[in-house]
């Protein structure tokens, strides 16, 4: 009976898709920083257009962001349809480029003061297939007053 039971709940643990979503900051506090990045819905191997969201904290120690540079994973494909919004939830104004849906550039019409907290909602990503392994989010900020752009991050989606 037992072997029974213990096969059962290994078929199940192994049948179960499970999806976790990491955010691997940069070690620097002096800059800005991945805080959370999340998917949803959750935990759904095949669904074709969930939105991720990255939160972003810019440290009061820094000086103001003026651009986010987000490059997708190889199985995702992004959209212009992106909110972005501080942690009183007021829309921040941006001029979104994607490059061959793989690169969103977040241009700030006014540059993100130091200790904003900013939420990127990016609506209607795209997901090449069934998704397994791990998707690798890259992002980088450029400052005020300087031409190259900062690690911000890894954002990692693990589906497996």
């Amino acid at each position: 009976m037992k072997r029974i039971l213990f096969s059962t709940a290994a078929i199940l643990t192994l049948a179960v898709s499970t999806g976790t979503a990491i955010a691997q900051p940069t070690t620097a506090s002096n800059f800005a920083r991945i805080t959370n990045f999340s998917e949803f819905p959750q935990r759904i191997r095949y669904w074709s257009t969930p939105r991720h969201t990255f939160k972003i904290a810019i440290s009061e120690r820094s000086n103001a962001v003026s651009q986010i540079i987000i490059e997708a994973p190889d199985n995702i494909k992004l959209d212009d349809n992106i909110d972005i919004s501080n942690q009183s939830g007021e829309k921040i104004n941006a001029e979104i480029a994607i490059d061959d849906k793989k690169k969103a550039t977040l241009t700030f019409s006014e540059p993100v003061a130091p200790g904003t907290k900013l939420t990127i909602e990016m609506n209607k990503v795209r997901k090449r297939g069934a998704t397994r392994g791990e998707m690798l989010y890259k992002v980088f900020a450029n400052f005020v007053n300087s031409n190259q752009a900062v690690p911000v991050g890894i954002a990692r989606l693990r589906v497996s």
